[in-house]
Formats: C-alpha cells, structure tokens, sequence
C-alpha cells in the first residue's frame, strides 16, 4: 500500500499529515498562501518528502489516496468574492433572499440595519410556471420567458445562473426543461439547479442554497481543477479526495458541481479526530476546541456519536447543507487586540492572517495579535516555534502591545500582554458555553480534546472555568483536521423532502423516497468502486413537533418502515427533543418533513506505534527554563520547559511547566499534571 496524505488549508497555515501501511509517519505545517493557495500545499509537500528523504515526484507516484479541505469557499462567501450570479425564479418570488426570515436580525433594534441579500434583486429574474405541493403542474413553463432571461443575464455578464423554482424538489420537470434551455442558449455558462444541489423544503433556505453553490462554482472549480492538474504533473495518478461539510470525502470530479458542500470543509475533520482520540482514551463525551491562525472552533461529541445539523450558515446565509456541527469564533492566534472609543480593550474578529501574520513574525506587521500576547507572556518561546524552523521576534511583539495598547490603557506591557490573553479566553469560553451550557449539556460530564496550533496555551484555562477535569491532547494538536482526513470515511449525505406525521404516516411515499436515496447512494459508492464488504448505509428522519420552525434528527433503526418501528422512531425522537432541550412532549404528534441517508465505504483508521516505557530513565527531557507569567502572579517566574517530541509513555510532569512540541506549545499552570498515554498523546488531569 502507498501513502496516504490529508492536507487541511486554513487561514494561516497549511498543515498536513502523512500515514502509510495506515500507521501515521508525521505532520508538517507552512504558512498559507493566499496568492495561490496550491504554493502552500507543494509546500507542505515538499517538507514530507524532505523528511521521508525521497524526492516529491517519488512521494505523489507513491501515493494512492490525496485527501484535501480548503477555505476556498469559505473565504468567497465571508469575503463577498462569489461571482456575480443571476437567479431564475417562479413568477412572484424574485424578492425571496431581499427578505429572507425577516429584515431585522434583533428584532427588538429599531434602528439595526437590514442584513444584506446574498444579490441585488434585479438579478432576479421570474417566469410563468407553478407546480403545487402535490408536483401537479398549475401553469406550464413559459420557455419563451426563460429564453429571454438567460439572454438578459447574459447581457449583464454574469458569471453563473441559479435555478429555485417552487416546489421544484417534488417534480423537477420545470427547472430540468429551464437548464436545457440555458445549455442551448448559453453553453459556456455554468448554473445550477436547487433539485439537484439540495431538495430541500423551505424555498428561502433552497434559494440561498443554491445561489451559494452558483456563486462558488466556477471559483471553486477552477481551484480545484488547478490542484488536480499540478499534482498529475508531479506524479500523483489518482482522483484527489475532498472533505465536504459532513466529514465525508468526496471525489474531486462528484464535488466541482456541489461547491456548497465545502463550505465547512476544513473544520469539519476536528471532531473526528476529536472522536478519534476520545475512543483511545475510553472517553463517550468530549468537547472539541481547536484554535488556529484565524478562528477558534468548537464541537462535541456525545456518546461517540458527532453532532450534527442542517442548518449550516455562513455569514448568517442557510445553506441546507448536513454538516458537522461547529461553531466559529474570530479567536485565533492572529486575532488582533484594539482598543475602542470608549478605552475598552477588544480582541478579534478582524485576524492577521499569515501575511503579515502577527507582529512577532517580522513581516511588517504593526497590530498586536494573541500570538503576540503569549510570546510576551512566555507562553511562546521564540527559539522554539515552529520547532526552531521559523525565526519570530519576542522584541517585536512587546513592542506592538506596548505602543498600541499598554500606553494607551496606561499599563506595563505583561499586564496588557495579559489582559489580550484573557479576552480571548472569555470569547472561547463564551463559545463552549454556547454548545454545552446554553443546549442543556453539563460541560463538567466531557473530556476536551485540544486541536489547533494555539489551543495548548489556553486549554487549562479554558478547562478550569467550566469544570471540565481532563483534556486530551495529541501530539498532532496543531494539525488536527488534516489529522482527521486520515481517518475520515469516502461518504456521501443525499436528502429528500417528502412530508408526513405519526397521525397518518404514509408508509408507502416514505419507503419509496428511501428507496430513491438508497438507490442514489449505491449509485455514488458504484462510481467510486467501493467493494461490497466496505459499504455502509444510514437513514436519518427530520422531525419536529406541530407549529416548531426547527427539527431534530433522529437515526432510523430500520431501513423498512412499518408500524413498529415508526413506533419506536417517534420514541426516539420525543428523547432527543428531551435531551436536546430538556422537555418532551409525548402525547403529540410528529411531524417527519425530510429524509437523509449517508452512503459511506469504509476506510480503516489510522494507528499509531505504541510507545515504550523509557526503561533507562524515568527523567524528564528538560530543555531548560523560561520566565512565565501567569495570570495569579504578580511576576514572571522560572519555569521548566519540557521536550514533548522525547516525553516517553510513563512519564508525567507537574504544573507549572511548558510543554514544546515541534508546532505548538502545551502550557501546564500549577496544581494540573500531564502524562503520556500509551499511543503517544498527553493527558492533561486539571486541578480543581
């Protein structure tokens, strides 16, 4: 078997991951590369090949799976860079994403302003058709009026067309018959329809899907088709995979006409691996954290199980898309630290980036960052970073907080250094009491696995405020989504609209709109070739009670559904909605509005090789000491730093300590303690 390698590229850097014969050979990291993001990837590629001692061509002629996750689609939607796209509507629904769920997003704020369409409304375009709710034709097609718009957009030079039609997701008939048309018409344009991006019901959300996916297409495709091509051209003969919102891997060829399926590509990854390293660690339920160059992202685990939603958003857009479920914080360690009128000292949203990255990286950069707060902290030792391979200034970062914030708030450089990092910290707080606290789950009964290059500066802190007693943290911390590539299943989510309820279940239209997405499933894993003995299929229902504007999700059991375990799927889906928000009602009736499966072919994970109890010393590797400030003291105060490459399973080191690993730093404050676990990860125990 050849190399398996999953590269995840963020906002700052680009990290990547290498196995073969599925044991794990390294990880390598290189700033991101905004200008061409595939520079940043032959990058990291290249670092592999230089460690393996081999040349690149022979490292991608030997490699037989390519995994990859990319902020390509996220950063065109955040960044409002999407192409200028048309929509082809039904007569009468052309102002559908001007008023979305409402005008105000507060609306309690008279004077907030109404949040921003995804396009200008004469983009628009409507034509006479209407299917009703039961997909019986009411109006036909006025091709003639479709005709005409495609010729108008064309006129306007868009650069993509999206097709929402009501009702479109029970009989596509009228918009299959409208994308002929814009073949005929305009061959060269690329469009896509809402049935087959995402049939989903609730025509706001639909429309947004799929002018999200329009917007993205010809970018993401281009991206794409340039990585696949520079590969080919370096030896690699195989179709590269990508990572969709789900966790799943897709082939590049089934994903450049779905690009709002990689909205949340990057991110998605963490919480498998989270899962991943809970298992290992006989752990049911964790909060994952991962703190990168740009954000911070938060996820849990329940019952080994991933949560998960449909109601994925960007920029508070919907997109529909299954995704893992994750939420995203502007606090990263490239998040700049600025004072506002009022004197009050601010950490984020706005981030650094890699270039010109924090002032510490000496690339010009005149703001103060996080990253900059924890080298003048000491938390960061500048001669380590990067495991000594990237040169950083501690002089340069005490200098940006002293000019643009410690003079300002007339205070020492530490104790602004300080103040940055404990702002940052609240907002990762905030955002973990948003997934735990807020939905009803008691944060203390969770591990926390600890991913990101700058989550190991902050997770005992982060810990300690909200109870939790152990932290996970593994030696691939700072490439945990890349991590997770390796160990992520080739899967594909489909889902269908088909309405029905407990009182008067249809078993006949359920069963055959499940045949339908099995059917679709066993079509994709046969393009891929799955062998038989890999394939797995999940059923999922979309639930809620009478008059909710929100659903839950709930597994089925059974593929076949029949008054017994329809029987067993309302139980189920009454305690969800009791553990998910803490009351039931089990005299009502459900309401079951949408369908998913997920048709995965297995891949087996990767491992690790044991470590070995150091039987000739028990000594810790110390590579010397370094003034520290901590949040209780009133001074720096010498602490033992520790080689965590060379920390061998057995041994455990005391608080106050640093812990430096080739691409972060694990930060141990007094009274906590960290061991090394048998497959070679850190467990951090917390002090209470």
């Amino acid at each position: 078997m050849g190399y398996k390698i999953s590269v995840d590229v963020g906002g700052t850097f680009t990290d990547l991951t290498i196995a073969n014969e599925d044991i794990f050979l390294g990880r390598h990291k290189s700033p991101t590369t905004p200008e061409d993001l595939t520079l940043g990837v032959f990058n990291c590629l290249n670092l592999a090949a230089r460690q393996l001692k081999i040349k690149l061509e022979e490292l991608l002629s030997n490699t037989d799976v390519f995994i990859h996750a990319s902020t390509t689609a996220t950063n065109a939607i955040l960044e409002e860079k999407g192409v200028k796209t048309g929509v082809i509507c039904t007569k009468g629904t052309k102002y559908t994403l001007w008023r979305g769920e409402g005008r105000r997003k507060d609306i309690f704020n008279f004077k907030a302003s109404a949040p921003k369409p995804l396009i200008r409304p004469y983009l628009c375009l409507e034509v006479r058709e209407r299917i009703n709710k039961d997909g019986e034709i009411l109006v036909p097609l006025d091709e003639e009026e479709v005709r005409a718009a495609v010729r108008q957009l064309k006129e306007w030079d868009v650069k993509a067309i999206a097709v929402c039609l009501l009702w479109s997701i029970i009989n596509p008939v009228n918009e299959k018959r409208i994308g002929e048309i814009i073949q005929e018409e305009w061959p060269e344009i690329e469009f896509s329809l809402s049935h087959e991006v995402q049939p989903i019901i609730r025509e706001y959300q639909r429309m947004s899907c799929v002018t999200l996916n329009a917007m993205l297409q010809p970018i993401v495709s281009a991206y794409l088709e340039n990585l696949r091509d520079r590969l080919s051209a370096s030896g690699f003969s195989g179709e590269p995979l990508v990572v969709i919102s789900s966790g799943g891997l897709v082939p590049m060829r089934e994903i450049m006409k779905k690009p709002v399926f990689m909205l949340f590509s990057g991110p998605s990854m963490g919480p498998i691996s989270g899962n991943y390293y809970a298992g290992q660690n006989d752990v049911k339920n964790c909060i994952v954290i991962d703190m990168g160059g740009t954000s911070f992202d938060v996820s849990t685990v329940i019952n080994r199980q991933i949560t998960v939603t449909n109601e994925g958003r960007i920029r508070n857009y919907p997109t529909g898309v299954s995704a893992n479920e994750i939420l995203t914080l502007g606090a990263g360690g490239g998040s700049i630290a600025w004072i506002d009128p009022d004197g009050i000292l601010n950490v984020g949203p706005e981030s650094s980036g890699s270039n010109p990255g924090p002032a510490c990286y000496m690339r010009g950069g005149k703001q103060p960052t996080v990253t900059d707060a924890c080298v003048a902290l000491g938390y960061i030792i500048p001669d380590h970073f990067l495991g000594g391979k990237m040169e950083i200034s501690g002089d340069l970062a005490k200098k940006a907080i002293q000019e643009k914030i410690a003079e300002p708030l007339k205070m020492t450089v530490e104790r602004a250094a300080l103040g940055i990092y404990r702002i940052a910290c609240e907002k990762m707080i905030g955002g973990i009491l948003d997934m735990t606290v807020r939905r009803g789950i008691d944060p203390r009964e969770f591990a926390i696995v600890s991913g990101g290059g700058a989550t190991g500066l902050f997770a005992a802190i982060l810990a300690k405020e909200i109870g939790v007693k152990q932290i996970i943290i593994p030696k691939t911390t700072s490439v945990l989504c890349a991590f997770g590539g390796l160990n992520a299943n080739i899967a594909m989510s489909t889902i269908a609209s088909n309405y029905t309820d407990s009182m008067n279940f249809n078993y006949p239209a359920i069963n055959s709109t499940l045949n339908e997405l099995e059917q679709k499933g066993r079509n994709f894993l046969d393009r891929i070739g799955a062998p038989p003995e890999n394939r797995e299929f999940e059923f999922y229902a979309v639930a809620r009670y009478p008059m909710q504007v929100t659903e839950l999700e709930i597994q089925l059991k059974d593929r076949e559904l029949t008054a017994d375990n329809v029987s067993t799927l309302i139980a189920d889906f009454h305690q969800a909605h009791m553990i998910r928000y803490k009351t039931a009602d089990p005299s009502s009736p459900v309401e079951f509005v949408m369908w998913r499966s997920v048709a995965r072919n297995r891949t087996p994970g990767i491992a690790f090789n044991p470590e070995k109890t150091d039987s000739k010393s028990t000594d810790l590797p110390l590579v010397g000491m370094q003034a520290v400030y901590f949040e209780n003291e009133k001074d720096y105060v010498e602490t033992p730093c520790y080689d965590g490459e060379k920390m061998r399973y057995g041994m455990n080191a005391a608080g106050p300590a640093i812990i430096l690993l080739s691409d972060t730093s694990i930060v141990v404050p007094d009274g906590c303690r960290v061991s090394v676990h048998k497959q070679g990860y850190f467990v951090m125990d917390i002090a209470s």
